[in-house]
């Protein structure tokens, strides 16, 4: 932000008070002693930085210049302005905090954001940078032993959850799901189409199959949510002399759902469990 006294509330009543309230030390670089160039100085504490807050405020050059410096490093970065006018095209994709010069506002929109990135310091939510999570109704799919029981007779069709869980926004084609099953799941298809279209299945090396879904039209705004629901066939055709015989394969087993961003892949596990039942007999 810019060394002038119009910002000094702001960022002492503000942003200051608000990381101690998170329990997150914040500093200032004209608040430290050091002997390097102040340009040396700035990139150096960006660069150590666990996360850095930056007022946009009047399209200040500086500011812009260390902006783009912290997101070249991968730094998480929380973004304020005074007026959504001086948020420029390139940066609008990023959420802002506009708070009209009211230092009130200012505090109720960032401290929550200050606690979350507190929270999540090393974790591998933030280290990916991945910020999607998968559900299946209220269970997380980071946890590996999530259910999904259905009949043996039919087709598995889980309705997944993805959530946002952070303050970027993902646009169409910023994320795609995968789908990972054992060779005897041969296709997937999702729901609202009725068909394959769109879907994409690669053999991997190790003999599992790849299912890339079709974009998802939704974009996930921060802490937004949107639903994927994907039917797996787990059956062949098995032909007899006389006829075609749908065989179903119905051995529990586990499959990865796999999102894939720009910034890299995160996995989540599902467990097809299949209800025994009276089948009829197949033919000989």
């Amino acid at each position: 932000m810019p060394f002038t006294e119009d910002f000094d509330d702001i960022y002492q009543l503000g942003i200051k008070q608000s990381c101690e309230d998170a329990g997150a030390y914040c500093e200032r670089v004209d608040e430290q002693l050091f002997t390097e160039s102040i340009l040396e100085r700035i990139y150096n504490q960006i660069s150590k930085a666990d996360f850095v807050i930056a007022d946009m405020t009047n399209r200040n050059p500086n500011v812009f210049y260390e902006v783009g410096y912290a997101h070249a490093l991968g730094k998480q970065t929380i973004l304020l302005t005074q007026n959504a006018d001086d948020i420029p095209f390139d940066l609008k994709h990023y959420p802002h905090i506009i708070y009209n010069n009211k230092i009130s506002t200012l505090k109720k929109d960032i401290l929550p954001r200050i606690k979350w990135f507190v929270e999540n310091v090393g974790n591998e939510l933030v280290t990916q940078n991945v910020d999607i999570e998968v559900y299946l109704g209220d269970k997380s799919l980071n946890n590996k032993n999530v259910r999904y029981v259905t009949k043996a007779s039919k087709i598995p069709s889980p309705e997944l959850t993805l959530h946002n869980n952070s303050f970027k926004t993902f646009s169409p084609g910023d994320y795609r799901i995968g789908v990972i099953t054992d060779q005897n799941y041969t296709r997937i298809r999702k729901r609202e189409y009725g068909n394959e279209e769109g879907i994409k299945t690669t053999k991997l090396p190790d003999g599992r199959n790849l299912h890339m879904c079709k974009i998802i039209e939704d974009i996930l705004y921060p802490n937004s949510y949107t639903s994927l629901q994907i039917m797996l066939e787990p059956y062949k055709i098995r032909r007899s002399s006389s006829q075609d015989v749908e065989e179903f394969y119905n051995d529990e087993q586990e499959i990865t759902i796999r999102v894939f961003t720009p910034n890299g892949t995160r996995d989540f596990f599902l467990i097809v469990d299949y209800e025994k039942e009276n089948l009829p007999d197949k033919p000989s």
